[in-house]
């Protein structure tokens, strides 16, 4: 984890430096975790309060390049379906992690006080439970909201994102497993979403 985050502040560090009119957006939110429908039962991530941070950098006055990180500590539960009685219910704390590059399209007047936007992002995910290992899964992430700037320097981000992992090939999660080496897996990926809002604070330029 410590050498992730090394990572990822020495790829943003020249972005930071010299990307002219550069946005932080620290931001909060509530997440829907979604679920997960196995042969062998269901995996169900529970809703919980998501937070982040977002870096903006214009690339024209329509279209800002979007970094993105948002984390969401909750619980997932596996239930087996009737006819699998090796598998047992099963609980376990997991913390949901989407690391994201895309970009953010704003409609109308961009001198305006307040903006529409969408935007779109790909990246990863990273799912980590106390009990059942890691996963990491390619995602996409939708958004639309609306951008308020009360001053030059100072504004609000309202947001309602659609986030969506991808599961490919039968792969899956160690959940249910019960010690008796049983691992269930689906095509099938957790349809994820959240409504977060966030400050904007614009560095220079």
């Amino acid at each position: 984890m410590k050498k992730l985050k090394l990572i990822i502040l020495i790829t943003l560090f020249p972005t930071l430096i010299f990307s002219q009119g550069v946005e932080l957006v620290p931001f909060a939110g509530y997440m829907f975790g979604g679920k997960i429908k196995y042969f062998e039962g269901d995996v169900k991530f529970e809703n919980g309060m998501d937070y982040g941070l977002s870096i903006l950098v214009p690339m024209s006055p329509y279209v800002e390049l979007e970094l993105n990180y948002t984390r969401m500590e909750s619980q997932a539960t596996f239930s087996p379906n009737p006819g699998y009685p090796a598998l047992n219910y099963q609980k376990t704390n997991v913390a949901t992690n989407y690391f994201q590059i895309g970009g953010l399209s704003k409609f109308g007047d961009v001198d305006a006080t307040a903006v529409p936007f969408g935007s779109f992002s790909l990246g990863a995910t990273w799912f980590h439970t106390d009990d059942f290992g890691d996963e990491w899964r390619f995602s996409i992430v939708l958004g639309l909201g609306v951008k308020i700037m009360f001053s030059e320097r100072i504004g609000i981000i309202l947001r309602g994102r659609l986030m969506m992992p991808m599961l490919f090939g039968g792969a899956g999660f160690g959940f249910g497993t019960g010690g008796s080496g049983v691992y269930v897996s689906s095509v099938v990926a957790p349809w994820q979403g959240d409504f977060n809002g966030g400050l904007v604070i614009k560095l220079g330029g």
